[in-house]
């Protein structure tokens, strides 16, 4: 079957893949970093214009 396309579209599932990566405020780049509360619950935060 020739020119049968995939199912899987890499060049979408990239493109849906960068758009979270930068900050919607200032267009950084955000910086994910996993905090430890007193109780020792984990959790991941994403950090960028000092929220």
């Amino acid at each position: 079957m020739a020119g049968k396309k995939s199912k899987t579209d890499v060049s979408a599932r990239l493109g849906a893949k960068n758009l979270g990566k930068n900050c919607r405020l200032c267009g950084k780049a955000i910086d994910i970093v996993m905090s430890v509360t007193a109780k020792g619950k984990k959790s991941m935060r994403r950090i960028c214009c000092g929220e």
